[in-house]
């Protein structure tokens, strides 16, 4: 296991293309590379999302799973430690409210905020408190098109498009500023 989280590249957009429509996978491709599947589960007569889990072409297994409780998008991710030995927590999600649009990440520094994107159209942005834009996520061809503006742990993309994979429509009405951090 190394000391420092991989840190997503700058410059290379990510490309989600998702498939399946009960319990659905989710290819990770980085400038036409396969670079991990992310197969999301659902549980009960409802199909309410369980949780998902990301398997890298290369490096440790990540496991998103929903937290206990009645909020919607109110997940833990964490990885596997070698051989199954034991997890370590990596970061939650959780929206407040279940007619709340903006989604709360926590990481284990600094939140992070999702929020849908300005503009009409279906996307979401994820807002650093003191920085502004990190990523947006924007469906373009199918696919989901994610493009970096500053440096993010790749734990917190992968936070991020699990909790928004599924509530697309909530991104479609024009969104606002995110609130301010909760300290």
């Amino acid at each position: 296991m190394t000391d420092t989280p991989i840190k997503a590249d700058k410059k290379a957009p990510y490309t989600i293309r998702a498939s399946g429509l009960w319990n659905s996978k989710h290819v990770f491709e980085r400038e036409g590379e396969i670079i991990g599947t992310l197969a999301v589960k659902r549980a009960g007569l409802l199909g309410m999302i369980s949780g998902s889990h990301y398997t890298p072409t290369d490096g440790e297994n990540i496991s998103i799973e929903r937290d206990p409780g009645l909020l919607r998008a109110q997940f833990g991710c964490w990885s596997q430690i070698h051989g199954g030995q034991g997890r370590e927590w990596l970061g939650s999600s959780i929206r407040y409210s279940l007619l709340a649009r903006e989604v709360t990440l926590h990481g284990g520094q600094k939140p992070y905020r999702m929020t849908p994107s300005k503009g009409f159209g279906v996307g979401w942005d994820l807002h650093a408190p003191k920085t502004g834009i990190v990523a947006d996520f924007r469906k373009k061809d199918g696919a989901v098109q994610v493009t970096l503006h500053r440096r993010v742990d790749f734990y917190l993309l992968l936070l991020a498009y699990h909790t928004i994979c599924t509530s697309w429509t909530s991104s479609l009405l024009k969104g606002q500023e995110p609130t301010p951090p909760i300290m």
